[in-house]
């Protein structure tokens, strides 16, 4: 279910990281000005242009199908950050300091906001991050911050809890919004994405792999 992996210090160039899940869904740029650059044997995207990649193979999630993401990045700016999209009206994205946002589109558009403590990604701040998705229509979103859960507020999230949003999406881009906005600002170590939710056990694992590696 390792959809793709974008592994630290593996095969990474301005013009493409390499997937190291053996799916070959590698991410692509060819336009050197929509690059980022190689950086800690990540990605570095900077504020103000447009980089981003196209993924080799698009990424289907089916309603009622889990999904898992994790990814290791230093914010640089908290506003926009958009690590995978496929047009506008679906995509994962970490808001701003204290929000995470999924958009879904299949059958219908949901958006399910997360907001945590004020100050959780704090620009300048290297940090892991996991979202999981659980299957079924009673699906559930846990969040993680460098291994430890967290709550969201219930008074200003929305569409988070259980059974809220078990709608499907698509992924095919990297790095921004549909190509043309919500553009990543920092440093991306490591990303990784599943398609099905994790256990419990696989998710401490997944934590515990990726804060040994990068430090967290």
């Amino acid at each position: 279910s390792l959809e793709l992996w974008f592994k630290n210090n593996t095969g990474v160039t301005a013009a493409k990281w390499t997937d190291s899940s053996g799916n070959d869904n590698h991410a692509t740029q060819s336009t050197e000005g929509n690059q980022a650059t190689v950086s800690g044997g990540g990605l570095d995207f900077e504020e103000g242009n447009s980089e981003h990649y196209d993924l080799t193979s698009k990424i289907t999630i089916s309603a009622n199908q889990g999904f898992c993401i994790a990814f290791v990045f230093t914010p640089e700016a908290t506003g926009g950050n958009c690590f995978f999209s496929d047009g506008s009206s679906e995509m994962i994205q970490l808001h701003n300091a204290s929000q995470i946002r999924i958009k879904t589109n299949d059958p219908g558009q949901i958006t399910t906001d997360a907001i945590f403590e004020s100050g959780t990604f704090n620009a300048g701040t290297k940090f892991l991050v996991l979202i999981n998705r659980s299957a079924g229509a009673s699906n559930r979103f846990t969040f993680f911050k460098n291994g430890t859960q967290l709550t969201p507020d219930t008074d200003t999230s929305s569409n988070e809890a259980e059974g809220e949003n078990p709608n499907g999406l698509e992924l095919s881009i990297f790095g921004s919004r549909d190509g043309s906005a919500n553009f990543l600002d920092g440093i991306v170590d490591e990303i990784a994405f599943w398609s099905k939710g994790l256990n419990a056990q696989e998710i401490a694992d997944v934590n515990s792999y990726l804060q040994g590696i990068h430090g967290l």
